[in-house]
């Protein structure tokens, strides 16, 4: 598996194992911390305290002169307005005993000792063991209120005690979303996801940094719309007003990171990817990632955990790749749902020997049950005799495999298709590549592939941005077509076989709803060859069949209670999908049907 990431730089050790976690806070909490937060931003700006950041510089010093470390950094939050990330604000204490007079020593000592709960013994023996220092640092992180009263405390500015402001990312829900948010480090820079993507956006202007137009950034942004209506949320526009609000569902990325969570552990993998969208505009609603990371605690994490899989690791689909060859075929009119096929035990095409998972061949079968039965031998066929070299790869490219999605975050993978033109193809590479294997992809590009399916044969851009705050201008993303896959009716008639395909598939089925889908096994290359035991699982599908509204891809590396994606990455699939069931009550197919006008 290829990755596609950096270093943010140096990092303290890894400290993570052996850590206990801390007592979640209940909701009302942290709401309560975060409203908290906010009056302290309040008080902070209406105090312009950020303007005594550098101790000893008099209070008339301009925001122009802020170095970019203090300058503040606007919110995300999901398609409700609920935070993901907000400025919050450290408060370090500092003394400098060389501006007090030693007599005055033990009254400041007291005075302070008052405020940090400290020992006046203590502080006094450290202003006198530094009576010739113009710093010492006396607390890095007092709390907000000790901080904003000490401030208030005219005695203590002239008495060598001075109070150092420092914005901070503060991330209420810790590590939900992270892989899509990314983090900020102590120099207010913003590293991976989002916070990378958009860091010169987030970064408040300032009198003398006010940045200038940048059209492919507005592009990702939207466009302008005078009568926007925001979501209802204290937390927009926030004092920085540069804002962004996402398309992520707040209930439904805790969802999928629960149910992923519940996988890896279920099944023994070593990871894995959860996304959630709405296929007919690629909106993401959630994007899951395992093993993740708080980026409130970023130093403590290897920064491999700082990689979106989503979007940055490519990997070989497998058989869930036979719908683009599958698509290729119905767009190409070669093939229909009832052509017949000759499924042999084996298929020798160019220098490759095709054969089924089972090493059998089921003689003679339908495009229908080829699709549902999930035949490597037939599928070549239609690959290599019905679809043809130039036809297929025209359509891995419309499908928008080989090339970044666009979706707004940092260190997008292109994945990996080498077709004709490319040295290393060879002529066997059209039959491995029909069924998924020899081509590389991303869960995103894979999720965004079958979207194109049920949005009518319309790829389009994936993206996370619902809105965006920029002072007072407000932009909203529209849905952005990138391409046209294939036909309507193609789109149609592949759909209907995919339902057949997951109805052959009994883990991922519910009840009473139609659901559009597709398993992938793929076995993982190594020096040596593929190895059997070794697989990546994946199942994508979409729902209601007939109008979709959801799509859920669902991938898991390296399972070791079962290698077969129809045991592991289906159940998890029908789990999610019954939880977005219940979310959003959603009736039964029969019942929708009858009462829709």
């Amino acid at each position: 598996m290829r990755v596609y990431h950096y270093s943010p730089g140096p990092l303290p050790p890894h400290d993570q194992e052996g850590k206990k976690r801390a007592p979640r806070l209940s909701i009302k909490q942290r709401l309560a911390i975060l409203f908290a937060t906010m009056v302290v931003v309040s008080l902070i700006l209406s105090a312009q305290v950020v303007r005594h950041q550098v101790f000893g510089v008099a209070p008339e010093t301009t925001s122009s002169k802020l170095p970019e470390k203090l300058r503040l950094r606007g919110a995300i939050v999901d398609a409700t307005g609920h935070p993901f990330a907000i400025q919050t604000f450290r408060y370090e204490v500092i003394a400098s005993p060389n501006a007090m007079q030693e007599q005055a020593m033990p009254a400041i000592a007291e005075k302070v000792a008052s405020y940090l709960n400290r020992d006046p013994a203590e502080l006094l023996r450290i202003f006198q063991a530094n009576k010739d220092q113009p710093y010492v640092l006396l607390d890095k992180n007092a709390p907000p209120e000790v901080g904003e009263a000490m401030l208030s405390d005219p005695e203590l500015k002239t008495n060598g005690i001075g109070i150092d402001v420092y914005p901070v990312r503060f991330h209420p829900e810790q590590s939900l979303a992270a892989h899509v948010l990314g983090f900020v480090d102590v120099d207010n820079k913003g590293h991976y996801g989002i916070e990378e993507y958009f860091n010169n956006f987030l970064l408040a202007p300032t009198d003398e940094i006010v940045p200038g137009p940048d059209p492919k950034l507005e592009a990702s942004l939207g466009a302008p719309v005078a009568n926007a209506v925001l979501p209802d949320s204290p937390f927009i526009p926030s004092p920085a007003r540069r804002d962004l609000i996402l398309t992520l569902s707040r209930s439904l990325q805790y969802m999928a990171e629960t149910r992923l969570k519940e996988a890896i552990e279920t099944y023994q993998a070593d990871s894995g990817v959860v996304i959630i969208m709405e296929p007919k505009t690629s909106a993401i609603l959630a994007m899951a990632g395992y093993p993740s990371y708080n980026p409130d605690n970023y130093p403590n994490y290897d920064p491999e955990r700082f990689v979106n899989p989503a979007i940055s690791e490519i990997y070989e689909p497998g058989s869930v790749f036979k719908l683009i060859t599958f698509a290729a075929a119905l767009e190409k009119r070669a093939i229909t749902p009832e052509t017949q096929f000759n499924d042999t035990d084996k298929y020798v095409y160019g220098e490759q020997t095709i054969q089924n998972w089972d090493r059998k061949g089921r003689g003679k079968v339908t495009a229908q049950t080829a699709l549902a039965q999930s035949l490597n031998v037939t599928t070549a066929k239609i690959a290599a005799h019905y679809v043809g070299v130039v036809d297929f790869y025209n359509a891995v490219a419309r499908f928008g495999f080989g090339q970044n999605t666009g979706i707004e975050l940092a260190f997008e993978a292109p994945g990996i298709v080498n077709g004709p033109n490319s040295t290393q193809w060879a002529l066997g590479n059209l039959a491995t590549n029909s069924f998924g294997q020899g081509i590389s992809v991303t869960p995103l590009q894979m999720a965004n592939a079958v979207a194109a399916i049920a949005a009518g044969g319309v790829v389009h851009r994936p993206h996370v941005i619902k809105m965006s705050i920029n002072d007072d201008l407000i932009r909203v993303k529209e849905p952005e077509a990138a391409s046209i896959a294939i036909s309507p009716q193609t789109a149609r008639t592949l759909t209907q076989m995919m339902v057949a395909a997951a109805n052959h598939t009994k883990q991922a089925i519910i009840p009473g709803y139609a659901i559009a889908g597709k398993t992938g096994t793929a076995e993982i290359p190594t020096l040596g060859g593929y190895k059997e035991d070794r697989t990546i699982t994946t199942f994508v599908g979409f729902f209601p069949a007939d109008d979709p509204q959801f799509l859920i891809l669902v991938k898991l590396v390296r399972p070791k209670t079962s290698a077969w994606a129809s045991k592991t990455a289906a159940p998890t699939f029908r789990k999610i999908a019954q939880d977005i069931i219940n979310i959003y009550n959603i009736p039964p197919d029969a019942i929708r049907l009858q009462t829709s006008p």
